[in-house]
């Protein structure tokens, strides 16, 4: 087989530092193509995003351009009024079309501008961001979450009518699709008709993400680590909250993560100033941070109402903490009850919660079972070799 030696990632998402506040995707992909580099692998990173700039970190090179619609007011304002219209979906649809080629010469003039050459390149499945890439360069789609699925089966509102239709396209003429859960490719499928996806778990440094040998855990404390929304539960875990104050005085809550209206929900809801001393917002954290954090918890949540995949849960089962997660599909693949961790329909965590603060035979087993887990079978090497013979598969 052809070695890969050069390799072009697409995306409205990079976390670097001129871009530090991204969702998992970034996330992911900076894990991704600082792997790639380290194998020796020259990596470039065509980005999408809020600012113009051409950079290279950890070996990875990063060149920016500005969202189109953010830099072209009328192509903006075009966009904004279709879009409200139906008699205008057809403009709508061609609006975004002409976004996604406008891209695609970007991209090519980039290319032809550095004399560049990639033997694969790969991009994620929202905004159907595939049609930009050059006809002529093999590609993928890894499926971190699209918004036609999460409108039909998260419940997002108010999605872009003309970003749905980009996916649909972009998947009409894409061949080679990386699936990242068996759910994700169930709904996928059904979704999309997709054919013959690549399963490729997402993986995480356990090497990084471990266990603390220094922290002291905080007693009958609950953890939350990521996006403090509706979608991700946090009005789920307030609510166990409540309920677990009136059997553990002393339980306290603490989210890690971007706090948005939060703060001023628990003090709308929780009319107790004394129980609301309890609860703590730490903001969105480095990698480093959240071991610290997650070190000093007692039990780690995760109480999202739906979830393509979880790179924090990976995370926090790696740190060898016991985790009670929802009752989704995507989170009954990683955890098994009562081996790894514990599954909590909505009305319950905080009866799950209570048998974690009261067993501490059961708690110290599924903590080792959860490293082991990971060790096993979502280490991020795992995924890199299994990446690479994917990319080889397409060229």
């Amino acid at each position: 087989m052809k070695e890969i030696k050069n390799v072009l990632i697409v995306t409205r998402e990079y976390k670097c530092s001129r871009t530090p506040k991204v969702g998992g995707t970034g996330v992911f992909y900076k894990n991704l193509c600082t792997e790639l580099a380290g194998r020796g692998i020259s990596v470039h990173v065509f980005l999408i995003s809020k600012y113009a700039f051409d950079i290279e970190e950890e070996g990875v090179k990063i060149f920016s351009i500005k969202d189109i619609f953010k830099s072209n007011p009328l192509l903006e304002l075009t966009r904004s009024f279709t879009g409200k219209i139906k008699a205008l979906e057809k403009i709508h649809f061609q609006t975004y079309l002409s976004e996604k080629k406008n891209i695609s010469a970007k991209i090519s003039t980039w290319i032809r501008k550095n004399n560049l050459h990639f033997d694969v390149a790969e991009t994620h499945d929202f905004d159907g961001l595939a049609l930009s890439i050059p006809k002529e360069i093999p590609y993928a789609i890894r499926c971190h979450g699209s918004w036609s699925v999460l409108e039909k089966y998260f419940g997002y509102k108010k999605v872009h009518k003309g970003r749905v239709f980009c996916e649909k396209e972009a998947f009409k003429i894409s061949k080679n699709i990386i699936t990242i859960s068996k759910y994700n490719e169930t709904i996928n499928r059904s979704l999309f008709d997709i054919k013959d996806p690549k399963l490729i778990y997402n993986g995480i440094d356990e090497n990084f993400y471990k266990p603390s040998e220094n922290s002291v855990i905080i007693p009958q404390s609950v953890f939350y680590l990521g996006n403090v929304s509706y979608e991700k539960g946090a009005e789920t875990l307030i609510s166990a909250f409540i309920k677990l104050k009136k059997s553990y005085p002393g339980a306290s809550l603490h989210f890690i993560g971007n706090p948005n209206h939060y703060p001023a929900y628990i003090t709308e809801n929780i009319p107790d100033s004394e129980t609301r001393n309890f609860v703590h917002f730490y903001g969105n954290k480095t990698g480093v941070e959240i071991i610290d954090l997650i070190g000093k918890a007692e039990v780690v949540c995760f109480p999202s109402k739906g979830e393509n995949f979880s790179l924090s849960l990976l995370e926090v089962m790696a740190m060898q903490k016991p985790v009670v997660c929802s009752a989704i599909d995507s989170f009954k693949e990683i955890i098994e009850e009562p081996v790894n961790g514990m599954i909590a329909e909505e009305e319950n965590f905080h009866e799950k919660i209570s048998l974690l603060f009261e067993d501490n035979e059961l708690r110290n087993r599924l903590s080792v079972n959860a490293r082991k887990l990971i060790e096993l079978k979502f280490g991020i090497d795992r995924m890199i070799d299994e990446t690479l013979s994917y990319y080889q598969e397409i060229i």
